[in-house]
């Protein structure tokens, strides 16, 4: 295993870095684990059939901004461990299986044994519901679990450990041990060396239609005025159909509502509020929505024609 540490000098050599490799925090993908990316998008990516955006979005921008506030509550939290280096600044990479990492932490624990730390901000809902389990315990998700163990294993560290920064009218931040399993890495060695293969012979992936839908109309944001032959596809009359019912409840359901709002504006008449018999309450005040203007835009319509 040759594993290259690579100073980072300004994010966009770091985006150049990491565009040649699986990385830690999308590796998941692989193993239908990612809850934002999923294996034919990132065949997508990598092939270069769509562009990572290059603008730090929201999200990333919080991460950034709270890393310190992190790292300074987990040498309070852990006075005994010593950070070696915040902000990392390095991109590791594995050069044989093209695995790449960017850690967010590096420390030595009171054993002197080195290990890595994963930062996530989080905010409160979030984590309740995707890290808390029934019984209280902090579980952190799979594909984060995955990340924190490829970081380990490319920096060579002898444990991990996952810091989600829970910001809300204070801060919280639980240290969660993570276990190094061999085994992860054996497999996620395996489906990249799968990936790579793929990327060369040019054979994506199926894609999870209800979780790709936008990428696939990214492929594809324009109509060519041609005509394709679909009639020998035994699927394409079973999909119809399915559109087709799943509009006349969506128009159903769309009259429904019109209905039920419109019997209980004439019940509620002015009031702003209204009370039932199981204690439920029903508002209905005046909302002022500001005027602005939309650029034009164009967009493709997807509608089934009768036959001729």
């Amino acid at each position: 295993m040759a594993i290259e540490k690579i100073a980072i000098e300004n994010r966009d050599q770091w985006l150049a870095l990491r565009s040649q490799d699986v990385t830690a925090s999308i590796a998941g993908a692989l193993l239908g684990v990612h809850p934002y990316s999923t294996a034919y998008g990132l065949y997508l990516l990598k092939k270069g059939l769509i562009a990572e955006d290059p603008e730090e979005t929201a999200p990333m921008q919080r991460g950034r901004l709270l890393e310190p506030v992190a790292a300074q509550l987990l040498r309070e939290q852990r006075p005994d461990w010593r950070l070696i280096v915040h902000p990392v600044g390095y991109y590791f990479r594995d050069t044989d299986t093209r695995i790449g990492a960017t850690p967010d932490v590096l420390a030595v624990d009171e054993k002197g044994r080195a290990g890595v730390v994963q930062i996530k901000s989080i905010e409160p809902s979030i984590f309740r519901r995707d890290w808390k389990s029934d019984d209280g315990s902090i579980e952190p998700p799979l594909w984060i679990i995955i990340q924190a163990i490829i970081e380990a294993h490319l920096t060579g560290a002898e444990w991990a450990a996952v810091a989600p920064l829970v910001v809300g009218f204070g801060l919280e931040m639980p240290i969660v041990p993570i276990p190094i399993h061999a085994g992860i890495i054996d497999r996620l060695k395996f489906e990249v060396a799968g990936f790579w293969q793929r990327i060369e012979e040019g054979k994506n992936y199926d894609p999870d239609y209800g979780r790709d839908g936008a990428l696939i109309a990214k492929l594809y944001p324009q109509d060519n005025g041609a005509e394709i032959d679909l009639s020998g596809d035994n699927e394409v009359p079973e999909i119809v159909e399915c559109l087709e019912n799943a509009r006349k409840h969506k128009k159903d359901a769309g009259s429904q509502e019109t209905t039920a709002k419109a019997m209980l504006s004439a019940k509620m008449g002015a009031a702003s509020f209204a009370r039932l018999a199981d204690g439920r309450r029903i508002s209905f005040k005046t909302t002022h929505r500001a005027g602005y203007f939309v650029d034009e835009t164009s967009f493709r319509v997807l509608r089934v024609l009768k036959g001729r």
